[in-house]
């Protein structure tokens, strides 16, 4: 009998958002209230090192350097996270739900209701505003299938019932978004940035800071530590561009490049870029162009 108890006490599952209990009752379960004596002392909040359902295999070396600090949320709050994807070498910005919060490090809820633990706190920030998001504003934006990226709003109701268009594999897709806000700018968080990438220079976003250095998530999906010396703040303003117009467009295989407007495949939103007779021209969506 009481094993069986045990047994029914603590096998407690989550799915779907919604608490199931597999075997007994919670009110089966209720411990004695302790003595008054012992509810005036309560135990430090320990959260374990970074651990995830989504099964990443390993923390790698980028996090073993990120700065210590205390968080900048609070529990319950909607927030930024750089979360680790399966395997552990790929990462991504999301939205998060706070569930829990330690000294440097907090839990999280991520896309499908799973807690993450230990993710530390440099990797965490708050959200933006989205009150002054009007139809055409450039954002950066979050949905469940899509990683944080950058769209052009569509419809905004007094920045409610937000929609937004993007690329998607080279083809400008629509939909309703769980949360955009404007494009930061300058070397802080969650802005993008130009930062070296071997004789180019590449365009990231920072996920981290301190006072010398800016961790920066990479197209590829990796992240790099760079000297906050070595960054230049990219100003993406979503402007028109016209033909013949002069633009630096983005790869995140070949960096920067320099070349012309050939062709508007969608105004305001998709550009055929030229860069030289011997080369074909290329399609970019207007997140990935800058005036020169």
């Amino acid at each position: 009998m009481v094993v069986a108890r045990a047994l029914s006490c603590a096998f407690i599952r989550v799915s779907g958002g919604a608490a199931l209990v597999l075997l007994g009752s919670l009110s089966a379960c209720a411990r004695p209230e302790p003595p008054p004596s012992d509810r005036a002392v309560l135990p430090e909040l320990v959260l374990p090192a970074f651990s995830s359902s989504a099964g990443a295999a390993s923390v790698p070396a980028w996090m073993a350097s990120l700065p210590t600090e205390p968080p900048t949320v609070a529990v319950g709050a909607k927030a930024w996270a750089t979360l680790l994807q399966a395997g552990g070498e790929l990462a991504e910005v999301a939205i998060v739900r706070v569930e829990a919060i330690g000294p440097q490090v907090l839990s999280v809820i991520d896309k499908v209701g799973q807690r993450i633990d230990g993710v530390p706190s440099a990797l965490v920030h708050p959200v933006g505003d989205t009150r002054n998001l009007r139809a055409g504003t450039l954002a950066l934006f979050y949905t469940w299938t899509t990683p944080g990226w950058i769209g052009r709003v569509s419809d905004s109701v007094n920045g409610e019932d937000l929609r937004v268009t993007y690329d998607w594999a080279g083809t400008t897709k629509e939909t309703a978004v769980d949360h955009a806000e404007p494009l930061r700018h300058g070397i802080a968080a969650l802005a993008y940035v130009v930062f070296p990438k071997g004789r180019v220079s590449s365009m990231g976003q920072i996920v981290a800071l301190d006072a010398t250095r800016a961790w920066v998530l990479t197209g590829s999906g990796h992240v790099e530590m760079h000297a906050r010396a070595n960054l230049d703040s990219l100003d993406i303003k979503g402007r028109e561009f016209t033909v013949g117009q002069a633009v630096r467009a983005h790869r995140w295989a070949t960096g920067f490049e320099g070349g012309t407007i050939a062709r508007v495949l969608e105004p305001g939103l998709r550009y055929e870029v030229a860069f030289g007779r011997n080369r074909l021209s290329t399609s970019y969506f207007i997140g990935e162009l800058v005036a020169p």
